[in-house]
């Protein structure tokens, strides 16, 4: 069958009379993608590379139209002779006005032209951000660039962007690709779908595409949105680059510096074109955070809002982010090439890390220190090749694999010692409990921002009353590696329509393991005291939680040297302190072997799609993708202290049909409709087929290897506008039926005349997510004077939706009706420009509204968590000194805004944090 389908391909050019044209527009600047090109009222664009092909069925004597923003109209004549006709590189010149000027001198108008163009130009519902507007802009990392981007929010840890959520859905509901592959995911606190952006910096990119209605050439598994991050190509001709920069972060009151180089040539006359670039940023960040625990499975249901501890924590960590991307291409002629890409990052988190507890119910108090180097790592590399076989047949193919993973660095493992002592406190409720003010029974307690531990003075806290309890060694690794082959072949019977067949081929591994030895002290003889292990002083570098006037500095105490810390897990500390192995191998014992699996994920996807241009103004983008996935996990099953293991498997299709619709009311106005049916794949965690049986607490908490993946019926509705320079307005709606969200369930087990509560990961029928957008990106340059390099950007997304959550209220099942966790409902960015000869600034807000973040069904919806909206401001700035240096300055959070999460309602606070400013200035250099 193979060899049919081989030698079909091969004899296909033979019956193909049609004719092409093929070229590629430039500027000085490189390439120009989605430049437009009419041939007798007939147009098609240029891809992101500059290259455009065109069908004709007639030979002889035609004429190109070649129009771009900001550039003069360029008229071409062409003879065009039987069979594929190479018109080689066309040079653009600006046009000789106003916006031209901004083009050729602006630091940033260039990107937003090619963004807009592409975003015109997409068959469907897209959105864009270019290289140069990614490096005007203080983001240094991936998250952190396509936070700017319409519909789109970030989520942060230390202050810097890590996840990405689209159209305020769950981060795990929208697809992460590298070069069009969906990236691997590894972190030590997370075994689910959701991609940890912040190891790869944002120099190695490209091009950002957000698909949020898909086409059936992309994957499916995409509910939110396909984000496309495409590297750094081979270059048309000798480019050099350089970046460096230092900064400050307030929060660490430490230094930081950041440099990138890029570089890259033709050689071979032009048939070998290779880049290669390189980017490292070394900063200290640091949070400062308190939080609160309620007692919210307490059956007295005002007891059910006591506080039950109080945390003090203070992280500061020493981070250093570095990546490498090389790109090699070979033109064996004009109609055969082959590429090579590849891709290294790496983002070691040196985390040094200080907590105070303060336990109420217990009457005691606990510090514990930890210190350890987290380390992620991701290679890819992919071998890919084009050929073009006559004028209507086209092949491109890629083989690629990639993998990330996450373990301890420089030592292996992450100790982290606890110390603990009595304590009495004050300020307690009359029913001995620690309350806020709004929910204590006889109004006595604190408020937010302000909830104090009232601690005796006759119990202070004190190294020397800190006894070590117990020391914990951690070893986790958390790995996924994916082989993949795609194809697709395009053909083009007419000038009207295209017609594609593809497949790809993902093979994944997953394997989480999380072993762990645990040490007890004061078993075998007395404990240590916190003070004869070694203290050091506290870093409050600044002040500890200053943004709330220091609340805590007077039970804030200096702490255990963490540099310490490794000595006690050494066999000779172990023996000096007497600690007792309590659980020294987890792989096999109850309470830890459920946290090793490991799980292999095949997926075999085919698609067939066309476009058809109806007319000049319809054009009709459908098709429809098949992925069959077959899934395999291997865990354990615990039962007291029995451990078992267990093999399930998981086998589902994904029916994907898909239309969009394109038209094109006007020159300048454009109406898109599109319905998708795409799906989000249940996380690795929940299929984990590892069951825990806990006979002293009678509960049983199990993963779910049978799990259905959510599918999602998507229409969406886009309305844009676009204005003769820089500058577009847009409008839409989006609805997304849900079936099989995935949550956890909580139900009743008889086992033995014993009634056991279950929690398991299940599916639920049906929920619903909608909402409107709209933004509007305008250049200023009709203005006079000063007036015309202004320019704003803004965007903003509304989401709603309901789902009912199943629960237990003395033994009779309710529904609750409730919104999708982690979906924001508000999400609004703004930025406002000033460009003109050789400065730009730039100042941008960046708006998250509040979400439900987790669901506590036992307790009901007074006792969900919820994050509380978040607005922060950046700020960049650059001049050019020549045509070839420029200095930039960048500053992060320059409003300090807090992080918060509540419990029900805003004022019962569970976390908050603070991150402060932190910025950099530096200088660009463009050698050629």
């Amino acid at each position: 069958m193979s060899s049919r389908l081989l030698l079909l391909i091969l004899l296909l050019p033979v019956f193909c009379t049609a004719q092409q044209i093929r070229g590629s527009i430039l500027s000085k600047e490189g390439p120009l993608p989605s430049a437009t090109i009419v041939i007798d009222g007939a147009g098609t664009q240029t891809d992101l590379s500059g290259v455009f092909n065109f069908t004709l069925r007639k030979t002889g004597k035609v004429t190109l139209k070649i129009n771009y923003v900001g550039f003069a109209i360029k008229i071409i004549e062409v003879d065009v002779k039987p069979g594929l006709n190479q018109l080689g590189a066309i040079m653009m010149e600006p046009a000789n006005d106003v916006l031209g000027e901004v083009v050729v001198k602006g630091a940033s108008a260039g990107s937003q032209i090619r963004a807009i163009s592409i975003k015109k130009n997409a068959p469907g519902i897209m959105e864009v951000l270019a290289a140069d507007a990614i490096g005007k802009l203080p983001d240094r990392n991936a998250a952190e660039a396509v936070q700017r981007i319409q519909g789109v929010s970030i989520e942060r840890d230390q202050g810097e962007g890590r996840y990405v959520s689209v159209r305020g859905t769950p981060i795990q509901w929208s697809a992460t690709l590298l070069n069009g592959n969906r990236l691997p995911t590894a972190s030590l606190d997370y075994t689910d779908r959701r991609i940890q952006m912040d190891i790869f910096p944002s120099e190695l990119i490209e091009y950002v595409q957000l698909s949020k209605a898909i086409t059936p050439d992309m994957e499916g598994d995409a509910i939110g949105g396909s984000i496309n991050f495409i590297t750094r190509a081979a270059p048309l001709s000798r480019m050099l680059r350089i970046n460096a920069a230092g900064g400050y972060g307030d929060q660490a009151r430490k230094g930081s510096y950041n440099a990138s180089v890029v570089y890259g040539d033709r050689l071979l006359k032009g048939k070998l074109g290779f880049i290669v670039s390189a980017v490292i940023w070394d900063r200290t960040a640091a949070q400062d955070r308190y939080n609160m625990n309620y007692d919210f499975a307490n059956p007295n249901e005002k007891q059910s809002y006591s506080i039950t501890d109080l945390q003090l924590r203070d992280y500061i960590a020493h981070r250093k982010t570095t990546g490498l991307n090389a790109g090699l291409e070979y033109k064996f002629n004009d109609r055969h090439k082959i590429q090579f890409r590849g891709i290294y990052s790496s983002f070691l988190d040196g985390q040094n890390v200080r907590e105070t507890y303060f336990y109420f119910n217990n009457k005691n108090a606990t510090i514990t220190d930890r210190a350890s180097n987290y380390f992620t790592d991701l290679y890819s590399g992919e071998l890919s090749g084009q050929s073009v076989f006559s004028g209507k047949l086209m092949l491109d193919w890629a083989a690629s694999m990639d993998k990330s993973k996450f373990r301890f660095k420089d030592p292996g493992y992450y100790p982290m010692a606890t110390f603990q002592q009595a304590v009495a406190y004050e300020g307690l409720a009359a029913d001995g409990k620690k309350y806020l003010a709004m929910d204590a029974p006889d109004g006595k307690g604190d408020v937010i921002d302000a909830v104090l531990p009232h601690i005796s003075a006759n119990t202070p806290i004190t190294a020397d009353a800190m006894k070590l309890s117990q020391v914990i060694m951690l070893r986790a690794t958390n790995w996924e590696e994916n082989k993949r082959f795609s194809f697709n072949l395009k053909y083009t019977p007419s000038e009207k329509l295209l017609l594609k067949f593809g497949g790809k081929f993902i093979h994944k591994d997953k394997v989480v393991q999380s072993p762990y030895n645990i040490y007890i002290a004061g078993m075998q003889g007395a404990a240590p005291s916190m003070a004869s292990l070694g203290t050091e002083p506290f870093p409050y570098n600044g002040g500890f939680l200053s943004e709330i006037h220091s609340p805590y500095n007077n039970v804030i105490i200096d702490q255990m040297a963490l540099g310490n810390l490794q000595s006690l897990v050494t066999p000779e500390g172990i023996s000096r302190y007497k600690l007792y192995p309590f659980q020294v191998d987890s792989a096999t014992n109850a309470s830890g072997a459920t946290k090793y699996f490991s799980g292999v994920e095949n997926v075999y996807a085919l698609y067939v799609m066309g476009e058809y241009k109806v007319s000049d103004k319809l054009m009709l983008t459908g098709g429809i993708r098949n992925e069959y996935n077959k899934v395999t996990f291997n865990g354990s099953k615990v039962n007291g202290k029995q451990v078992t293991t267990l093999t399930q498997d998981n086998s589902y299709n994904a029916f994907l049909p898909m239309l969009h619709v394109k038209y094109q009311l006007t020159e300048k106005d454009i109406l898109r409709v599109a319905y998708t049916r795409s799906f989000a794949r249940a996380d690795f965690n929940n299929l984990n087929p590892g069951t825990t049986q806990d006979d002293a607490n009678k509960l049983i908490t199990r993963g779910n290897a049978a799990l259905k993946p959510t599918f999602a019926n998507n229409f969406d509705l886009m309305a844009e506008h676009y204005f003769g320079g820089i500058g577009m307005v847009n409008a839409g709606v989006f609805y997304k039926k849900l079936t099989d969200l995935v949550y956890t369930n909580q139900s009743s087990e008889n086992i033995n005349g014993i009634q056991y509560t279950v929690s398991e990961p299940q599916n639920l029928q049906g929920a619903w997510l909608a909402g409107v957008e709209a933004g509007f990106v305008k250049r200023f340059t009709g203005l006079p004077g000063f007036w015309k390099g202004f320019g704003v950007d803004v965007n903003y997304t509304y989401t709603d939706s309901r789902v009912k959550i199943p629960r237990f209220v003395n033994n009779e099942k309710v529904e609750d009706n409730s919104v999708i966790p982690k979906q924001a409902k508000h999400i609004f960015n703004a930025s406002l420009l000033y460009e003109y000869g050789k400065l730009m600034t730039r100042i941008a807000g960046n708006y998250k509204g509040k979400y439900l973040d987790v669901i506590r069904q036992a307790a009901g919806p007074d006792h969900y968590r919820w994050y509380a909206e978040n607005f922060t401001v950046d700020f960049s700035a650059s001049y050019a000194i020549t045509p070839k240096i420029r200095t930039f300055l960048e500053l992060n959070n320059i409003t300090n805004a807090p992080v918060r999460y509540y419990h029900g309602t805003f004022d019962r606070v569970e976390q908050a944090e603070w991150y402060s400013l932190r910025g950099q200035i530096g200088v660009s250099v463009k050698i050629f």
